[in-house]
This record gives structure tokens, sequence and C-alpha cells, in this order.
């Protein structure tokens, strides 16, 4: 009995991330530990300095020279001299820019919590399902078309329609006013074919017959007859063919919850007193 209320709770999402987040707090603070910034020792450490050739070697892909670590080392101890004193002037406080770095490296410290969490099939099934809409890939369309004018009139759009119905395979270059728009599309999203031609062009061609001469459609130039050479339905893959982006986005959204979590239960701690300049 008591085995299985202990499994059942290293499954509990919050649970894990307590566990997860507080191992990440201390090794943070243990690996980034410095001098006492009130003292006026600086110890660079052998520690100190793999640490800052890691850094470097991350950053240019090679192993500093023994010229260029005397200078990281150099400048990390400029830096902590500025540090230390910027640190006894107060300089770190009412910083706007501080605090908000030191919010970004608190919610980090949530997030790569997070990010060891794996979701369980059944976890990952229910994200995928109440989700489906991300994940469906969106309806192409491969078309032709014709450009008759800004203005073309009835009489000259219905004779250009019934002469590419009749000769579909003719040279349309023969057929309208020339332009500088593409004669012709490969497979393309709505927002592909907008972009080329206006928003609302995709829609109203969607419903056109395959390999049939159609229109007139109204562009954001003028008016078009278009093919449509090939297309695709709008379809949802399975789950195992894109379970890698699923779970980067489930751990996303867990990131979101559970740094609110985190915060919730970091506020309970404070009294929080507001008072408005107008006196609400």
């Amino acid at each position: 009995m008591m085995k299985q209320v202990v499994m059942r709770l290293l499954r509990e999402p919050l649970l894990q991330f307590f566990v997860v987040g507080g191992l990440f707090f201390l090794l943070f603070a243990v690996g980034d530990s410095s001098d006492n910034p009130s003292s006026n020792l600086i110890s660079v450490t052998p520690e100190r300095i793999d640490k800052l050739a890691a850094q470097f070697s991350a950053a240019w892909n090679r192993t500093p020279t023994e010229d260029e670590l005397e200078n990281i080392i150099d400048g990390y101890i400029r830096e902590e001299v500025y540090y230390r004193d910027a640190l006894a002037l107060g300089l770190d406080q009412n910083d706007t820019v501080i605090r908000q770095r030191l919010r970004q490296k608190m919610e980090f410290l949530t997030d790569t919590g997070a990010s060891l969490m794996e979701p369980t099939p059944d976890e990952l099934q229910a994200y995928f399902t109440a989700n489906e809409n991300d994940y469906q890939r969106r309806p192409q369309l491969a078309i032709e078309q014709v450009f008759l004018g800004q203005v073309p009139s009835e009489q000259d759009t219905d004779r250009a329609l019934a002469l590419l119905r009749a000769s579909p395979n003719m040279n349309v270059g023969d057929i309208g006013e020339r332009s500088l728009l593409p004669a012709q599309l490969r497979l393309t999203r709505a927002e592909g074919i907008n972009s080329v031609f206006g928003e609302g062009f995709f829609s109203q061609i969607a419903d056109f017959p395959l390999d049939m001469w159609s229109g007139p459609v109204v562009s954001s130039y003028g008016r078009h007859l278009v093919r449509i050479m090939d297309s695709r339905s709008a379809v949802l893959p399975p789950l195992d063919e894109i379970r890698e982006a699923v779970i980067r986005d489930w751990k996303a959204e867990k990131a979101i919850q559970l740094r609110e979590l985190d915060f919730a239960a970091r506020l309970e701690k404070y009294v929080v007193v507001r008072t408005r300049g107008d006196g609400e």
C-alpha cells in the first residue's frame, strides 16, 4: 500500500518540479560559488579557470591558447573588481535591467527543471489530442494563373476563359496582360499564395476543380483566371511521426505551468500592499 502511494506521488508533476527544481537551485548555488563580495580576496581557482576555458571553447569551438587564457583570466579579475565595487556602491539597487536579469535567471532554473520532465504515453496522447489544430498540416495548392488586368471587361474575361478551357495546354503567355506576378506556383500553403496575390486569394480558389481553368478571381492587382494543377488536403500526421515536436511543446507548456506554481509558492512568503496614487 505504502509503495503504491509513493509511486503515485512520484508521478505528480508538481512534486517532480520541486524535487528537480530544488536540485537545480542547489547545483547552481554550489557551481557558481565565488568569494565573498565583501572580502578583499579574489581567488582564481583551478575550477574557475576550467569554467572560463569551457565558456571560451563553447563560444569558439576550440580550446584557448595560453595567451588567450591569460587574457580571459585577466578579464574575469577585472569583472570581479568592478562587480564588488558596484555592489559596495549599491549600484545593483533599483536597477530595472539587473532586476529583470535576476528574474530571468530564476525563471531559467524553473524552466530547466521542467525540461527534464518526460510525459507518460497517456499524457502525451492527451496533449496531442487537445492541440490537434497546431499539428495539422495545412492545405496546399499548385496553381497556374493568367492576369487579365485591373478591370477587364466581362466580354474579354469570358473569351479568355473559353479559350483556355478549349486549349488547356496552350501558352498562357499569349493571353492576358504582362505582369511581374508568377505564372505558376508549386504546392504552396494559403499564407504563401496570399503573400503573392493578396489576402483572401487562396480562399477564393480553394474549391476550384482540379485541372480546369476557373475564375475570374480578385487579387490585390486585378482579375485572374486560375487553374489548380495539384492540391494537398489538410491532414493530421500520426503522433509517432511528430513525437519529438509534441514532446517539446508539452515541455514548453509544462514550464509555463510550473513557473506559475513556483511564483505562487514564493508569493506566499510576502504581504503585498497595493497603493495607487489616486487614493484607490
